[in-house]
């Protein structure tokens, strides 16, 4: 039935092309659309020059487009951030993800992953977008129930430019809750070709870039960890392994079409052998590797220069084997832990993919774009889960083992979505921005229908305001939905945001912006065993126990706060951006009591920036405080009794921990070499060796000696950040 429904899905797309072409006149020079381009006052729409990206839609945004500070007329402030500040920043390893954190509503996990927790949301509410090709997961070491990892798999010398968008955004992509940011492999220009070597914290490898025949280009860029050749321990009691690659091929086999190829594949490793007496994270050992895979094919024809359409399939792959067992009665002998039994807890073999096609369809008319479209996916799922004797819950007193579900599950399942668009302006002041978008989720039995707008008014050459009205729906993590038969039932969460802002002053110097926002999240997942437990706050760490739980859709969360963010510069000399974010985020679960939420982050700063200084030496640096993340504390009555940890679920994210608080700083040295040159960064993290917390951990076989109790004799330790870290790069550009 899906393959039937998938066949005439591509037969009504390719009828609706043939039938848009036969009714169009040919033209001998027709100009070409990027998304979201605008027609000209007679509706024409023209494809812009490489340098310049599309104007964007959302008010938390980062364009690596150009030195101004954005124009007033786009849909809400544009902030434009170079490549060359990106891979500048300190304390991101050059990771472009990891920039993002600095971005006002912008929260991060911990400083061991480049989770995007984007105004109060969870992982998993972001979705990735690389050259028009939806892709699941950009990075490494990424499960179940999250999209983040440890570094990205997308080298970011590759990228072009990049927007985040929290607001409403374009209908054409897939409903997410937080955010979409979309990723633009970057364009070769007039050279012929380019690339670059490079070596550092987070892998060696390079990138080249080739100009073809008919304006043709080919990128291929390949990377690989350097960490375990001088570490076996970066923190989390293992050291990861992990090589990527990516590729993009472009043609153009006539003035009217372009197709383009676009690949993208990773694959990790990881053991993980914590030991209690020292820097433990966990009471498990872990074995985890996996690989993922992403291919797009986009074919784009231009009708004319008022109707453009685009035809893109792409398929996904996801592989993962994890095992993990429960250490018991750890001994220390000749200054190692070694365990005196292991008892097997988690065993997880999983192949996941996902189909896609979609179909687009844009035309102007009188200055406006109005765009429609349709898309198909299939899903398919080979999972096999084993949780032999189960665990003991953290989150219960019971001493009979819980979250015993062992399962395996192989089918397929199909979706479909349809979208329509608008946006143009009034006069010269107002733009606006309307769209609806429906979608269906075949394994659910259920659908979503999403509305937006964003209105934006310019009150002078330096300021404006704008507002929008956005919802979104997305189904819970799909390994959730399948872990239960009942969890099944479950129906997409939804969002209601709605967001008021202001470009409060731009010049030469830079901008000043500000934002606000209300979120309203209805049906969330919620543990049927433990009515304090919603499925969003929970983030599956590598190396922590994996719990599957009966869920039911009836929690509601809140997300609301305020955003400041300066952009300045001066001259050559120095270039900076200072954000701030004043957020409240609380959620009901099946209790019904409203409690702080897991990424509830009242207060974030962050300053970052660069300064020249003599000798074409470059000074990077950023600075990052934020209040305490919430915590649920141990149960020390119950936990003494049983010698293991169990929260206190009447207490859960009841404490806050200690102000976080850290300064990364790099120097950088551009050195010329032949016909290119060298990059080279040196510095620390964590300057200051603040001992963030990242959480506490019980140990529950403590010796006297071991010096793992807390100060109060508790066998418990508190687990930092990564502490002061070394940071070493080299680059060579050519």
């Amino acid at each position: 039935m899906n393959r039937r429904i998938v066949l005439g899905f591509i037969a009504f797309v390719f009828a609706v092309n043939s039938a848009v072409l036969l009714s169009q006149p040919r033209q001998e020079t027709a100009c070409a659309i990027a998304a979201g381009a605008m027609p000209d006052v007679e509706g024409n729409i023209e494809r812009p020059p490489p340098s310049v990206v599309a104007k964007p839609r959302t008010s938390t945004t980062l364009h690596v487009v150009a030195d101004d500070p954005g124009v007033l007329n786009s849909l809400s402030p544009v902030s434009n951030i170079t490549q060359a500040e990106i891979l500048s920043s300190a304390g991101t390893y050059g990771d472009f993800s990891r920039y993002l954190q600095v971005l006002p509503g912008v929260v991060w996990n911990s400083d061991l992953s480049n989770d995007l927790l984007v105004r109060g949301g969870h992982p998993t509410e972001n979705l990735f977008v690389v050259d028009g090709v939806e892709v699941p997961n950009i990075n490494h070491f990424s499960l179940s129930g999250s999209n983040g990892g440890f570094t990205s798999m997308i080298d970011s010398t590759s990228v072009g430019s990049l927007s985040m968008g929290a607001d409403a955004y374009d209908a054409a992509n897939s409903s997410r809750l937080s955010s979409l940011i979309e990723i633009h492999t970057v364009e070769l220009g007039r050279e012929r070709e380019s690339g670059n070597l490079s070596v550092g914290i987070a892998g060696a490898g390079g990138l080249f870039q080739r100009a073809l025949a008919h304006d043709g280009s080919l990128l291929v860029s390949a990377h690989r960890s350097i960490l375990n050749l001088v570490t076996n321990d970066i923190g989390i009691n293992g050291v990861p392994t992990y090589t990527n690659g990516m590729t993009r091929l472009e043609l153009k086999p006539s003035d009217h079409d372009t197709v383009s190829l676009f690949t993208l594949s990773g694959e990790d490793s990881i053991r993980m052998t914590p030991c209690q007496s020292w820097g433990a994270t966990s009471i498990l050992q872990t074995q985890y590797a996996g690989w993922r895979t992403t291919e797009g094919l986009t074919w784009g024809h231009n009708f004319n220069a008022r109707v453009i359409a685009d035809l893109n399939a792409s398929s996904s792959l996801t592989r993962q084997n994890i095992g993990q067992q429960q250490q018991i009665g750890n001994i220390l002998a000749n200054g190692a832990c070694q365990p005196q039994s292991l008892l097997p807890a988690y065993i997880e073999d999983s192949l996941n993919g996902l189909s896609a096609l979609k179909y687009l369809l844009r035309a102007g008319v009188r200055g406006w774009v109005v765009s429609a479209g349709v898309s198909g996916s299939l899903t398919t799922a080979n999972d096999s889960v084993a949780q032999p004797d189960g665990q003991l819950s953290p989150f219960s007193v019971d001493t009979s083992r819980s979250d015993a579900d062992t399962f395996h599950r192989k089918f397929s399942s199909g979706g479909s979505a349809g979208f329509v668009e608008g946006e143009g302006g009034f006069g010269t002041r107002w733009r606006m921005l309307a769209g609806m978008r429906v979608e269906t989720f075949a394994i659910t039995g259920s659908y979503a229908l999403d509305p937006r707008v964003s209105l934006v008014y310019r009150l002078s050459d330096h300021q404006s305001v704008h507002g929008a009205v956005n919802f979104a729906s997305q189904l819970p993590p799909f390994m959730d939905t399948i872990s239960y038969a009942s969890n099944r039932g479950l129906r997409p969460v939804e969002v209601r945001q709605e967001a008021v802002g202001m470009r409060i002053w731009q010049a030469n110097w830079g901008t000043l912006d500000a934002d606000s926002y209300w979120k309203s999240y209805r049906r969330e997942a919620v543990s049927t065993e433990y009515p304090a437990l919603m499925l969003s706050n929970m983030v599956d760490t590598l190396g922590q126990g994996f719990v599957w739980l009966p869920l039911v859709s009836v929690g509601t969360g809140q997300a609301r706060g305020l955003e400041v963010a300066l952009r300045a510069h001066w001259g050559g000399r120095a270039h900076g951006m200072v954000s701030f974010a004043r957020s409240q985020s609380t959620y009901r679960a099946l209790d019904g009591i409203r409690r702080p939420g897991s990424f509830d982050t009242p207060m974030v700063g962050n300053v970052t920036g660069n300064i020249r200084l003599p000798l074409k030496i470059q000074l990077d640096l950023r600075e990052s405080a934020a209040s305490g993340r919430p915590y649920t504390p141990f149960d020390l009555v119950d936990s003494n009794l049983q010698s293991r940890g169990i929260y206190d679920v009447t207490r859960i994210n009841a404490l806050r921990g200690p102000i976080y608080n850290r300064l990364d700083a790099e120097v950088e040295r551009k050195i010329p070499a032949g016909k290119g040159f060298f990059d080279i960064h040196a510095g620390a993290e964590n300057v200051l060796n603040r001992g963030n917390l990242m959480g506490y951990v019980w140990l529950d076989d403590c010796q006297q000696g071991w010096g793992c109790a807390d100060r109060s004799g508790e066998p418990m330790t508190k687990v930092d950040q990564i502490g002061r870290y070394p940071v070493l790069s080299v680059r060579y550009e050519f």
